[in-house]
Parts: C-alpha cells; sequence; structure tokens
C-alpha cells in the first residue's frame, strides 16, 4: 500500500497516530517518500518506552524531518503519574518531534487541573517553545 501511495505522486494525509512500535527501517524509508505535510505517531503507554525509544530514534534518523512535520500524541492521565506524563513530553521534544498531549476523560477534569494545564502548555506550539520548563509556564498563569 505505501509503494502504491508512493508511486501516485499525490498528497497523502495521515491524520491518525501511527504505531511506533511497528515501525522498521524499510516502513519509515517508506513513509519518508511520501509526499505529506506532516506524520503523527502515538506514545500512549509510558511502560512501552524501552521499545519506543529506539524507534522514535530511528524513524527522525532515517526520515530527517524537522520537528514540525512530525507529531506524537501522547495519552495522559490514564494510567501514568503527572510525572511521567511531562517525562514522555520532554523526552519527545528533545529528540525532535512536536508532542500534542490527548487527555484521558477529559470531561472529569478542569481547567485548574495539571493535566489540562499541561495540554495547553504543550499543544500551543509558541508557547511550548516559547517557555520549555512547564514550571515555569505554570508559575506564570
Amino acid at each position: 500500500m505505501l509503494q502504491q501511495l508512493i508511486d501516485s505522486k499525490a498528497y497523502i494525509d495521515i491524520n491518525q497516530g501511527l504505531d511506533i512500535r511497528l515501525m522498521t527501517v524499510e516502513k519509515a524509508e517508506m513513509i519518508r517518500k511520501l509526499k505529506v505535510k506532516a506524520v503523527h505517531l502515538a506514545w500512549d503507554k509510558y511502560e512501552d518506552k524501552d521499545v519506543i525509544l529506539p524507534k522514535f530514534r530511528m524513524f527522525k534518523e532515517v526520515t530527517e524531518w524537522h520537528y514540525k512535520k512530525m507529531s506524537v500524541f501522547v495519552l495522559t492521565n490514564f494510567n501514568t503519574t503527572f510525572e511521567q506524563d511531562l517525562e514522555r513530553i520532554y523526552t519527545l521534544r528533545d529528540m525532535g518531534y512536536n508532542p500534542y498531549v490527548m487527555v484521558y476523560n477529559k470531561e472529569h477534569t478542569t481547567g485548574r487541573d495539571n493535566v489540562r494545564k499541561l495540554q495547553r502548555w504543550c499543544n500551543n506550539r509558541k508557547i511550548f517553545r516559547a517557555e520549555p520548563d512547564f514550571f515555569l509556564y505554570k508559575s506564570n498563569k
């Protein structure tokens, strides 16, 4: 299927989070050949860290894409601590990705909750790049 998309030379909109755990060098090389404005990957489970981080490094190395072209959905407020959520966000940013916070059970949170403040800070790209420390951002809000 990827080869068909490459051969079509059409712009492709990958708007779902690709499972980075399934990524191989061959798949990354094919994805690099696609005409895409951006791709979305996902890191839902903190405990997948040892499997996922090498895959993220490999994908970045193979594609050589700028962070603006690679978003990573980060599921928060599910089975992780706030510290683990923040660690994933910092790790992804430092690796050259754009993390994007997805709050689990958002309807059961308020704007005063740390997870919602984390979402506002991280998902607003201008703020996220201007103030790289969540706690410095939080202290001003």
